[in-house]
């Protein structure tokens, strides 16, 4: 395969995604083998979700997402509720695995993004949600079948739809 030379350097890796059917459950096994949590979980889509493209044209794709942190290292867990979108293909195409790597430390976003096009490698979902731009790339032949994602803005935070574990709730006990 011709891999062509996009002309950026990654300064970081700042996020490693997931893709899964099943977001809590997720989050439970990384939980319990892993000891990762808390995980931050947000409802992306319609209304707050602006301006969402697939392919070029507009989708009203949905998803329910866990963040929790590794490290510097954020890990995120995406479960397609509706809609088209990459992240559903994947799951349809692949079944669960890591879909995407993502760097959120360029200094212009734009640059990037004329540097992944001008390389033949388009923007194949985008979006913005509370001020954040994000932008999926399609890098999947190039890049071991995985997608690269960076995102433009993102200085507003609303705070998660819920925290998981809840602090409160007793949750399984490891006799289960």
């Amino acid at each position: 395969m011709d891999v062509p030379d996009v002309g950026i350097d990654v300064p970081e890796i700042s996020q490693v995604a997931l893709v899964v059917e099943d977001l809590e459950d997720a989050m439970e096994r990384y939980r319990r083998i892993l000891g990762i949590e808390p995980w931050d979980v947000y409802y992306v889509g319609p209304p707050e979700q602006e301006e969402a493209t697939y392919y070029g044209e507009p989708t009203e794709a949905a998803f329910e997402i866990g963040y929790a942190y590794l490290g510097d290292l954020e890990i995120e867990i995406i479960e397609p509720i509706e809609g088209n979108s990459v992240h559903r293909d994947f799951l349809d195409e692949r079944g669960e695995g890591i879909h995407h790597l993502a760097c959120f430390a360029f200094d212009d976003v734009y640059d990037v993004v004329e540097s992944f096009e001008n390389a033949g490698i388009p923007v194949v979902q985008s979006g913005t949600w509370h001020d954040t731009h994000y932008l999926y790339f399609d890098t999947r032949d190039r890049m071991n079948g995985v997608y690269f994602e960076t995102l433009a803005g993102g200085e507003y935070d609303p705070g998660p739809d819920y925290v998981y574990p809840s602090e409160t709730a007793a949750g399984p006990t490891d006799s289960e």
